[in-house]
């Protein structure tokens, strides 16, 4: 059986304040880059490759990383977050203000109401089936580190469990700035595959 392992890294805190953050290109701040830096020594073992969103909040961590250790380090741009269309980028209290219906109506299941010009959730999760299915391929039985952002970890963590839109995942569930999530992949001699989300133990 082979076996790769995930270790999903969320950026660390913004710049910004509290804005709608999907694909707009915002920076970190000394705080959110020390958040990364502690969550990365404190990963059990080292990772073979990093692979980021190109993103800077995200590519920042991941450029350093390769200039820290000799580790092979990509951006890949199915990576990001998901784009929020118009909204993407504005303070989301102005947004409730002015859009409180919408945005709620969002929240409640972003699947059936889509922000204006917003990417759709299923084009958002197929292109992150698509590289993850690539990345396990490509590396199978490696150590990778996915540097990337708070909805792409959620859904990869529903795709582990089995469960397809469940809005929980995305509105109950916090994901602090620089969590780690870790996720193995398994592959049968027979090519059957199986996925493991690693809960509430010590990664």
């Amino acid at each position: 059986m082979a076996q790769t392992t995930l270790y999903l890294m969320r950026h660390g805190e913004c710049e910004g304040g509290n804005t709608l953050r999907g694909h707009c290109d915002v920076a970190l701040t000394e705080i959110g880059f020390a958040q990364m830096q502690l969550a990365y020594a404190k990963l059990p073992e080292m990772v073979d490759r990093v692979v980021s969103s190109p993103l800077m909040r995200c590519a920042k961590f991941a450029h350093y990383i390769a200039r820290k250790r000799d580790v092979n380090v990509s951006l890949d741009e199915r990576l990001k977050e998901i784009y929020f269309g118009r909204w993407d980028g504005q303070l989301i209290p102005k947004l409730y203000a002015e859009h409180g219906a919408e945005l709620t109506a969002y929240w409640q299941n972003p699947w059936l109401h889509p922000l204006p010009e917003g990417e759709l959730m299923s084009t958002f999760e197929q292109r992150l089936d698509e590289v993850v299915e690539q990345l396990v391929t490509e590396h199978c039985e490696e150590k990778l580190l996915i540097i990337t952002h708070g909805g792409v970890i959620r859904h990869l963590m529903a795709k582990a469990l089995g469960v397809s839109q469940a809005v929980g995942f995305y509105t109950q569930l916090s994901l602090e700035y620089a969590s780690v999530v870790k996720i193995t992949h398994f592959r049968d001699e027979d090519g059957t595959c199986h996925w493991r989300l690693h809960w509430g133990e010590s990664i």
